[in-house]
C-alpha cells in the first residue's frame, strides 16, 4: 500500500530517509531520478534500513549515489519486505558514512578539474587567439601544459631552451638593479615569442611573425591572469 509520495525538487533524500527512520516505517522506498533517470530501492524494517539497490550497486555504495540525487521522485509502500541485507549499521551511521564518501568523491572531482584547468585554458587561448603554440613551464623547464597547433614547433626543445634563457634575462635585470622579472619578447623571421612569469611558472606564447606585439601582450596578460587563479603560488 502506498504510504508516501514526493519529489526531490522539494526535499532531499536524506530528509526522507530520516523521516521514515524516526517514524519507524517498514516497506520499500522507490526512488526514480538522478542524472540517468533510473530507479533504485531502499528497504526499511521498523525504521531501520537493511538494503539499498541501485542497479549493480548495493548497500552503502548505492546509498552514496542516491543521496547525491537532486532531481527525481519517490514512493514509499508498506507491503514490500527487504529481500536481503546489505547494510548492517544504523541509518544515522549509514548516512554519515555515505556523506563522507560523497564528500571524498566531490573533492577528488574538484582536484581533477583544478589540475586540468591550465591545459584547458591554454587550449582555449590557442584556438581563439590564432597563436601557433602556448606552453606553461616550471622554472626548470618541465612542461606543465601546452597547446600546439603548429607541428613544426618542437615544444620540448622550446622548454629546454627557455630554462637557460630565462636565467640569463633574470641575471641581466638583477645586474641593472631590477629585482622582478616580468617577461620578454623575441622576434624571429618565422614567429614571435612572448614569455612572462605566472604564479611560480613561466608562460611562453608563440605567435605568427605577422602578429602585433601589443595584441600579443594584451592576450597573453589575460591568459596569465586566468592561469594565476588556478595555479599554486
Amino acid at each position: 500500500m502506498e504510504d508516501l509520495r514526493g519529489s526531490l525538487a522539494f526535499t532531499t533524500l536524506s530528509d526522507v530517509l530520516q523521516f521514515l527512520h524516526t517514524t519507524g516505517r517498514t516497506g520499500e522506498l522507490w526512488v526514480e531520478g538522478g542524472p540517468e533517470h533510473r530507479a533504485a530501492q531502499i528497504y526499511f524494517e521498523r525504521g531501520n534500513v537493511y538494503h539499498t539497490q541501485d542497479g549493480a550497486r548495493s548497500g552503502i555504495d548505492a546509498l552514496v549515489e542516491l543521496i547525491s540525487w537532486v532531481e527525481g521522485t519517490f514512493i514509499f509502500t508498506t507491503d514490500k519486505m527487504t529481500p536481503t541485507v546489505t547494510i548492517e549499521v544504523s541509518l544515522p551511521n549509514a548516512l554519515v558514512e555515505a556523506a563522507r564518501r560523497l564528500d571524498e568523491q566531490r573533492r577528488a572531482i574538484e582536484l581533477r578539474e583544478h589540475e586540468l584547468a591550465p591545459q584547458r585554458l591554454l587550449a582555449a587561448f590557442a584556438e581563439s587567439s590564432g597563436v601557433l603554440a602556448a606552453i606553461l613551464l616550471t622554472p626548470d623547464g618541465a612542461p606543465l601544459a601546452s597547446a600546439n597547433s603548429d607541428a613544426s614547433l618542437d615544444m620540448t626543445l622550446l622548454g629546454d631552451g627557455f630554462t637557460g634563457l630565462i636565467e640569463i634575462v633574470r641575471s641581466l635585470g638583477e645586474a641593472q638593479g631590477c629585482s622582478r622579472f616580468d617577461g620578454f619578447f623575441i622576434e624571429y623571421d618565422r614567429f614571435q615569442l612572448f614569455c612572462r612569469p605566472v604564479a611560480g611558472a613561466v608562460l611562453v606564447v608563440v605567435a605568427p611573425e605577422r602578429a602585433q606585439l601589443g595584441v600579443i601582450r594584451h592576450k597573453t596578460q589575460q591568459l596569465a591572469d586566468a592561469l594565476a587563479e588556478v595555479l599554486p603560488e
